[in-house]
C-alpha cells in the first residue's frame, strides 16, 4: 500500500503514514491497490498478445509460362488419346458387324445327258460334254475320259485279247501292255497304248449281254488312269436304254 500524499509505502492496516502524518483512508486505498492490479493484469494481457506468433501467411504457388505449356500438352494429349481409343473401338465394332456371313457351299447336281438311244447321269462334280456320239468327261484336273456304249460282245475281246490288240497295231497304235482289273465288280479290260507319242488307257466293260462300253482315258500331268474307274463305273450303272 502507498500514501497517496508522499507516496511511501505503508504497511497494511495502518491509520497514518509515518513519514507525512497524512490520514490513510482505507477504502481509498483498496480502490488504488485494485486499480493497480487491474491495470497490471491489463498490461499482462496485452503483453501476452503482443507475444503471440503472428501466423505466417500461405505462399501463393505461381506457374511459370512453361508449366502453362507442359501441362497444357499432357490435356491435349489425354484427350487425343481419348479421342483414339473411341474411335478404334467403334471401328471394331463396326468390323465385327460388317463381316459377311459365309455363304453356303453350292452343291452341283447331276448332270442328265441324253445319247443316241440311251441315256446316262454325270456325276455332278464332274463336267461333260458331247461329241461325235461320245460323252467326254474330266474333273478338269487329272483325268478325262471318252464314254460311248456298244453293240459288242465283251467277253470275245476277253477270251482273245490279241482280236483287238491287232486291230491298234494296224491303226498306228503302239501297244504297251494289257491286262483286266476289277472295279467296285465291274472287269475292265484295258490297254495301255500310246498314239502319237501320247500315252492313253483304252478301256472296255460289260454294260450287258448286248452292249460293251469303251472309251479311252487321257491323264493329266499329276494325274491316275485308275482314279477315272469309279466314275466310269458310277456313269455304266446309270445307263438307261431308250428301247427297253
Amino acid at each position: 500500500m502507498v500514501c497517496r500524499n508522499c507516496g511511501a509505502d505503508l504497511k497494511p492496516g495502518v491509520k497514518y503514514c509515518l513519514e507525512c502524518g497524512s490520514y490513510i483512508d482505507e477504502e481509498e486505498e483498496a480502490s488504488d491497490e485494485e486499480l493497480q492490479l487491474a491495470e497490471e493484469e491489463a498490461s499482462t494481457e496485452y503483453n501476452a498478445v503482443e507475444e503471440k506468433p503472428q501466423k505466417s501467411k500461405k505462399k501463393k504457388f505461381k506457374l511459370k509460362t512453361s508449366d502453362y505449356l507442359i501441362y497444357g500438352a499432357l490435356l491435349l494429349i489425354m484427350v487425343v488419346s481419348i479421342i483414339i481409343i473411341v474411335v478404334t473401338a467403334i471401328n471394331n465394332n463396326s468390323n465385327k458387324q460388317a463381316e459377311p456371313q459365309q455363304s453356303p457351299v453350292t452343291v452341283k447336281q447331276d448332270q442328265k445327258v441324253d445319247m443316241d438311244d440311251y441315256t446316262v447321269v454325270v456325276p455332278g462334280e464332274l463336267y461333260s460334254t458331247v461329241q461325235d456320239s461320245f460323252l467326254y468327261v474330266t474333273d478338269n484336273t487329272n483325268y478325262k475320259f471318252s464314254f460311248q456304249n456298244k453293240e459288242d460282245e465283251f467277253d470275245k475281246y476277253r477270251q482273245d485279247q490279241n482280236l483287238l490288240k491287232d486291230q491298234l497295231v494296224n491303226s498306228n497304235h503302239e501297244v504297251v501292255s494289257v491286262y483286266e482289273k476289277k472295279v467296285n465288280n465291274r472287269l475292265f479290260l484295258l490297254y495301255d497304248i500310246k498314239v502319237d507319242g501320247n500315252r492313253r488307257v483304252l478301256y472296255l466293260t460289260k454294260i450287258n449281254s448286248k452292249y460293251t462300253t469303251f472309251g479311252t482315258i487321257e491323264i493329266f500331268e499329276n494325274g491316275n488312269w485308275e482314279e477315272a474307274l469309279p466314275q466310269i463305273d458310277t456313269i455304266c450303272n446309270s445307263v438307261t436304254f431308250n428301247n427297253d
